[in-house]
């Protein structure tokens, strides 16, 4: 019964990060640097975002066998089929939400909605320890390659993301598409939103799974995808 709860909740999280980076788009105040690559070629060539998205995380798990092949495990390829279900989330929650956004204030709230969400998802994934999303398993790698931790990793992915979306931008459309001042915000919440989660319930969430208790996480290693 214990290992069900465990599946549960990891789904519940994959769920409501799918949520969350739906509204994200919707807020239109830009999106996350993860999320911005598939949203700016769903957005230029009228693709569907899910569809953009799982074809974004089936090259980071390629990424990852590039990188660090003897690393690869059968977790890397549950990866695909877990982008699968994200992708179809993604889709479901795009066409089911239609919101009419009159002013900043109520894309700033929708923003900050869609960030906590996002958040709270993340934090929900990765403290079940079962598939990871394949950018925050790509950016685990990459931290590995330049010898350095998560972090960095993280960092340097996200960074990587922003200059490609920028890139893509500028080459297609002549202006940057999904980058915007809620993508610095993502940055900056997404990660503090992960680290008071876990300080307010990982514990709880853990003992509900029958996990045992491990340290707290830093921001600085929390996922903004």
């Amino acid at each position: 019964m214990t290992k069900y709860r465990r599946y549960l909740v990891y789904l519940l999280g994959v769920v409501i990060l799918s949520l969350g980076l739906v509204l994200n788009t919707k807020a239109g105040l830009g999106v996350s640097p993860v999320i911005s690559v598939p949203y700016g070629i769903a957005t230029i060539w009228g693709w569907s975002l899910g569809t953009v998205t799982f074809v974004f995380y089936v090259l980071c798990v390629a990424m990852e066998y590039v990188l660090d092949f003897r690393g690869c495990t059968l977790l890397t390829l549950l990866q695909i089929p877990m982008s699968l279900v994200t992708s179809w989330l993604i889709n479901l929650f795009t066409a089911w939400i239609q919101i009419e956004l009159t002013g900043y204030v109520q894309r700033l709230g929708l923003l900050l909605l869609a960030i906590t969400l996002t958040g709270v998802g993340v934090a929900m994934i990765v403290n079940m320890d079962l598939v990871p999303n394949p950018a925050d398993a790509l950016a685990n790698v990459v931290g590995k390659r330049i010898n350095r931790g998560f972090g960095l990793g993280k960092n340097v992915f996200d960074l990587t993301c922003l200059l490609i979306s920028c890139c893509i931008g500028g080459i297609f459309a002549h202006k940057l598409v999904g980058i915007h001042v809620g993508t610095l915000i993502a940055v900056l919440l997404t990660g503090r939103i992960i680290a008071l989660f876990n300080r307010l319930f990982q514990d709880k969430l853990l003992k509900f799974v029958n996990l045992p208790a491990r340290p707290q996480r830093s921001h600085a290693n929390a996922s903004t995808s």
